[in-house]
């Protein structure tokens, strides 16, 4: 630290120190040089003179010493003031530098979209804050497993070495604090302490921790000589970490949550694509052929009426079917009202609508809800009811309907269930075309760590299970 720049307090100081004898050895002086003037003047006998030459010599030192007494105390009290005025504004200093790395770190998450950006900034802070020589930021992926997402100041072969000499093989025995360790053995380049700095969210399990590690325990002003970090050290550690933590965690959600996105839409996009194809394959050509048909009928308008009267009924049981395909397709590209009613309602409308075009008797259950749907599990539920009952609609020839979404497991299950002809699940697995629609709900609920599961029999009806777990967006299976 600079040396400060002389002030009138400093100078009064000096002052007080550097006249302290002189002024006491004046004031004694005077004092008893005045006596023994007044005992010349007024005279006495021997023994009373004497007394009285000794008298003021007794008062001047007395005089003397209270002068000194006096100043010294002064000298002290400015002294014990200085200080404390420079501890203050030794912490105060120490504030303000914290309270700037805070607002640097909060500034910086807020500007980092990924979890890579967060790391590439935050692996710096262990050589800001402790001195480290070298650092390494470990996370867990999604099955747990411990993997270092960044390292600096040290090779991988070195930092396996590190962790076997502190003991941090295969990870941290203590990840409820900050903690300082000391080399069991021989560490290289000569480290020899580290501190472990677990990143933890509230009370949530640890996702990670941070290695810094010290080859100069003199430099580590965190630490203490005896190896523990100081209180105040410590709650600086766990806030940064803190925060270091939230910005992971609110990282991975926003990149999970828009590769689940991503993932729908492009489900959505396959199944639009399906119903294009479903739609040229089946209702173009089924006009195509009624049109050739009609060219036929000129001829058997006198030739065979009997058999145009056939041509006649075949004609409208066909455009009574492609008329209900077109209605399916054209219900299914509707927009979805969320915004309007809300998912429930939006749910309950579409139903429904959809059951009573279809002639269906509907059991709808909504009442076990879960709270606080995410939007994204709201879409995609809304999708898979809307394709659950396309699917029967095109092939169960049911007259009866089941609709269930509830709380489940910690997720959301979707069922929906039909009387109809039913089918064999495992022949359907095996068909590309007919069930191109299952295989993509699969698809979507795999995107989404969910999963689905068809019970059906042939005669028996079939019933469709979706389970998506309500906690996707909050999980952390990237980085």
């Amino acid at each position: 630290m600079p040396t400060p720049a002389p002030n009138d307090e400093t100078d009064l100081l000096a002052v007080l120190r550097r006249l302290r004898w002189p002024l006491a050895g004046a004031v004694g002086l005077i004092f008893a040089l005045t006596r023994l003037v007044e005992t010349l003047l007024l005279g006495a006998s021997a023994s009373a003179a004497l007394t009285r030459m000794l008298d003021p010599i007794f008062w001047g030192l007395l005089a003397a010493i209270a002068v000194y007494a006096v100043l010294s105390w002064a000298a002290r009290e400015e002294q014990r003031r200085r200080a404390r005025e420079t501890a203050m504004l030794s912490e105060l200093r120490t504030s303000n530098s914290k309270l700037e790395l805070l607002y640097e770190l909060n500034q910086r998450i807020a500007s980092s979209a990924t979890v890579d950006e967060v790391l590439d900034y935050a692996i710096s802070l262990p050589s800001r804050l402790l001195g480290a020589t070298a650092a390494t930021f470990v996370l867990r992926d999604e099955q747990g497993v411990p993997l270092t997402a960044r390292a600096v100041g040290i090779s991988e072969e070195l930092l396996a070495n590190a962790r076997a000499a502190f003991g941090l093989r295969p990870e941290p025995t203590d990840l409820t604090r900050p903690v300082v360790l000391s080399a069991r053995g021989s560490a290289p380049n000569g480290l020899i302490s580290a501190v472990v700095i677990p990143l933890v969210e509230r009370d949530a399990a640890p996702i990670g921790w941070i290695e810094a590690y010290n080859s100069d325990a003199s430099r580590n002003g965190a630490m203490a000589p005896a190896g523990e970090l100081s209180l105040e050290s410590e709650t600086l550690l766990v806030t940064i970490a803190g925060e270091l933590t939230e910005a992971i965690m609110n990282s991975r959600r926003r990149t999970r949550e828009i590769a689940s996105v991503a993932a729908l839409e492009h489900a959505i996009a396959d199944e639009r694509t399906r119903i294009a194809r479903d739609l040229h394959d089946g209702v173009a050509q089924s006009l195509a052929f009624l049109r050739m048909r009609v060219d036929l009928w000129d001829d058997w308008i006198e030739q065979d009426p009997a058999r145009l009267r056939d041509e006649f009924v075949a004609a409208k049981a066909n455009l009574r079917s492609q008329i209900e395909e077109l209605r399916r397709a054209i219900f299914a590209l509707r927009p979805i009202e969320l915004s309007q009613l809300g998912f429930a309602g939006a749910l309950r409308r579409f139903v429904g609508e959809f059951a009573e075009q279809q002639e269906w008797a509907l059991e709808l259950e909504l009442g076990d809800l879960p709270p606080d749907l995410p939007h994204v599990l709201e879409l995609a539920a809304f999708r898979f009811v809307q394709e659950g009952l396309n699917n029967v609609a095109k092939h169960a020839e049911a007259t009866r309907v089941w609709v269930a979404l509830r709380s489940r497991d910690n997720g959301l299950q979707i069922i929906v269930r039909d009387n109809g002809v039913g089918f064999d699940p495992g022949a359907v697995e095996t068909e590309t075309s007919s069930h191109l629609g299952l295989r993509q709900m699969r698809e979507r609920a795999t995107a989404l760590d969910g999963h689905i599961t068809v019970l059906s029999r042939k005669c028996d009806g079939a019933e469709l299970r979706i389970w998506l777990p309500l906690a996707y967006a909050a999980a952390a299976p990237l980085g």
